[in-house]
């Protein structure tokens, strides 16, 4: 399993090179105008998060990231620490992130690790 959290700087700095300023990632009255809790992390840089830590991890060494996909179950709020459930067979790649016991994202990857 590995950790990560989405801070709110993490959440600023998307925004910026996004260009999304939607206010429910950035005010949290805006995010709790809109039924949330706290302001929400974008999809994106969740994926973008999951992707970092799996090179990092070097759980895609040496190969291609040539497709994926991601499923978003609840939102990820700013500060949250994900933890990642790895699962991986051969060139496939199965994540499932959960803040607390609460599943917010899933997602499977597939790597090609031929010569290129």
């Amino acid at each position: 399993m590995i950790t990560f959290q989405i801070t709110e700087k993490d959440v600023e700095q998307y925004a910026v090179i996004s260009g999304d300023y939607n206010p429910i990632h950035l005010d949290m009255e805006a995010a709790k105008q809109q039924g949330f809790t706290n302001k929400i992390a974008h999809g994106m840089l969740t994926v973008a998060k999951v992707l970092s830590v799996l090179s990092n991890e070097s759980l895609i060494p040496q190969g291609l990231l040539s497709q994926y996909e991601f499923t978003f179950i609840s939102p990820i709020y700013v500060e949250n620490l994900v933890t990642l459930t790895i699962k991986q067979a051969e060139n496939k790649i199965r994540v499932e992130g959960k803040c607390g016991e609460k599943i917010v994202v899933k997602g499977c990857l597939i790597v090609d690790r031929g010569n290129p």
